[in-house]
């Protein structure tokens, strides 16, 4: 039985992945701040992993996890808009973070995987309004604190690794997304619902295929105007904020589909099961509130 590591286990997404793999073979433990929520969070489960609270900036602490764990699954680290607030809290929160993992399987566990959870916004902004992407795409050098940190850290474990993972993720969909937030009108996007996220992470668990390799992961693609409409409708809830920029999407996302084969969300899934799950009263309310919005997006759109 293999004992797994899952930093940031208390997060929307991290959360998720730990649910699913009660039921596999895995000795999990999470790290994860100590909170209020986080330990409700963990509560309902404590049974049934092992619970660390504590930071990963914690260089001793990252060791010791290291040391007990084959693999580890990196969700920790802070997300805009505050780390991009000052450069030195994504640093610090998301790049030595990540360099202590390294270091710590470098020092005490060599054989430890180390599976790196990035983002598409590593490729930088773009006005193009169809940009398609791959991993061999020049970066347009993003300077936000955030990203840069994403790219240092990518940089790290490139250079002291082998045995690495590195997903880059694209807008993945939650019940509350800073980024779908800040998604530039009549553009193409990748989204991923966070359950086939963990599904595909969970299946690059069992295979050495992977190992040392960059992957852009996607779950459907779908026209920005497209998604602010249909959110608008199936939910009530909008938030547009008009950023001229676009990640674009990937071109390249059947790469892990040869190695993990899994039922992807559709957006007409997505949008079904969000309309099921929100009370008619309330989506009608907050259309609403939101008309005058959803008018401006379909406006600005012409």
């Amino acid at each position: 039985m293999k004992d797994i590591l899952i930093t940031g286990g208390a997060g929307k997404i991290g959360y998720n992945l730990v649910l699913k793999l009660l039921s596999s073979r895995y000795n999990i433990t999470v790290l994860d701040l100590k909170s209020k929520k986080s330990e409700k969070k963990l509560s309902k489960i404590e049974d049934k992993i092992k619970i660390v609270y504590g930071d990963i900036e914690d260089k001793d602490l990252v060791i010791d996890l290291i040391k007990k764990n084959d693999m580890v699954i990196d969700y920790a680290g802070i997300m805009p808009p505050f780390a991009n607030i000052d450069s030195s809290i994504a640093n610090t929160t998301n790049y030595i973070g990540t360099k202590n993992i390294v270091d710590a399987i470098l020092e005490v566990n060599p054989d430890c995987i180390y599976y790196y959870m990035s983002f598409i916004s590593v490729y930088g902004p773009s006005n193009k309004k169809t940009r398609r992407i791959t991993v061999d795409t020049e970066s347009n050098h993003p300077e936000d604190p955030f990203t840069v940190s994403l790219i240092r850290s990518e940089e790290y474990i490139r250079s002291k690794l082998k045995k690495y993972v590195i997903l880059r993720m694209p807008i993945v969909l939650t019940s509350k997304n800073y980024f779908i937030n800040h998604m530039a009108l009549d553009r193409r996007f990748d989204f991923i619902d966070a359950s086939d996220l963990n599904d595909i992470v969970i299946g690059l668990l069992r295979t050495k295929k992977a190992f040392g390799k960059i992957y852009n992961i996607s779950g459907f693609k779908a026209n920005s105007s497209i998604f602010y409409k249909s959110l608008y409708k199936s939910s009530g809830k909008l938030k547009y904020v008009a950023k001229r920029e676009s990640y674009g999407d990937y071109d390249d996302f059947e790469d892990v589909e040869d190695i993990v084969k899994i039922k992807y969300t559709t957006a007409n899934s997505y949008f079904k099961k969000l309309k099921d799950n929100t009370n008619p009263i309330i989506r009608l309310g907050r259309q609403l509130i939101y008309l005058p919005l959803y008018l401006k997006i379909r406006r600005d759109n012409k």
